[in-house]
């Protein structure tokens, strides 16, 4: 009893000499996080582009945490020099971030010493095993407001050209002027919360999750379907624009611009993901088994 207890007690002091690095480690990691967390609340998170951000973020951080022990079991040592450079890189990008007021450095700076730090812990072939989490969690990074007026300007102007397009093969009296559509006595505007890079990256983000649930972490077949996922989110755009007009046209301005503007968007929702899913369910048993018979 007495050497069991002896021994207990030599072991708890080199446990905790272990776990206390790590403890400082990460708590200096939140200590840069959480402002730059709250910045991101401020200014993106209440916005129309970031107001999926943190569905994105808490869903990453899920994913992450599932794949943990997997992270953990393939854990290989990582290199002093690789990791002092990461670091160093994430430094000087954090400071410039802070110097110049723009948190959405700050924010890449972060997810930068995220990476070092688990890198440090598992290693290469341990970030690995989590690359699809780690991937995912870049969709709650705000994306620069050049990049995003660029894609969401084209985007909008493509929905509302396909959609008079759309109403006047019908045969429906409709004309566009620029973002503005003007049908009966009624003129609509395409904003960029009907058909922006908000729901373009939103419904990303889910068609992402379904395949990743789905098929599991299978990095070159969620490359390829890719292309089907951006382009039934433009698609579910589209739709929704389209319900919009049908409503005004039938109903009113005032019922398009009801609650059921909003809720319009569970048209753009179930186009994307039922899109994507009918190719998955026609790509899968073709690729999936083609490349199981391969190997």
């Amino acid at each position: 009893m007495s050497a069991t207890t002896s021994a207990s007690q030599a072991i708890r002091p080199t446990a905790v000499a272990v776990s206390w690095p790590r403890l400082v480690c990460w708590a200096g990691f939140l200590t840069l996080a959480l402002p730059t967390l709250y910045q991101n609340y401020l200014q993106s998170w209440q916005s129309e582009q970031g107001a999926a951000a943190p569905i994105a973020l808490a869903v990453g951080l899920w994913l992450l945490w599932r794949r943990w022990p997997a992270m953990r079991a393939a854990a290989a040592p990582s290199s002093a020099l690789i990791a002092a450079a990461g670091c160093v890189a994430a430094a000087i990008t954090y400071v410039a971030g802070r110097v110049a007021d723009q948190f959405l450095i700050e924010s890449y700076a972060v997810y930068g010493f995220a990476l070092v730090g688990m890198y440090v812990h598992v290693g290469r072939q341990g970030l690995r095993q989590g690359w699809f989490a780690l991937v995912y969690i870049i969709l709650a990074l705000p994306v620069p407001y050049t990049v995003s007026w660029e894609l969401t300007s084209h985007l909008r102007l493509w929905v509302t050209e396909a959609s008079v397009a759309f109403y006047r093969a019908l045969g429906f009296t409709i004309v566009r002027d620029g973002l503005n559509i003007q049908i009966d006595q009624y003129v609509l505007a395409v904003q960029e919360a009907c058909s922006g890079m908000n729901s373009l990256f939103s419904l990303s983000a889910i068609g992402l999750m379904y395949l990743h649930l789905r098929r599991g972490p299978t990095w070159w077949y969620t490359a390829i379907m890719l292309v089907p996922i951006v382009v039934f989110a433009i698609v579910g755009n589209f739709a929704r624009i389209v319900v919009l007009i049908a409503l005004t046209h039938y109903f009113g301005d005032a019922v398009g611009q009801s609650f059921l503007h909003e809720s319009a968007g569970v048209v753009t929702f179930l186009v994307a993901l039922l899109g994507v899913a009918a190719v998955d369910a026609a790509l899968a048993p073709i690729l999936m088994v083609g490349r199981a018979k391969a190997q």
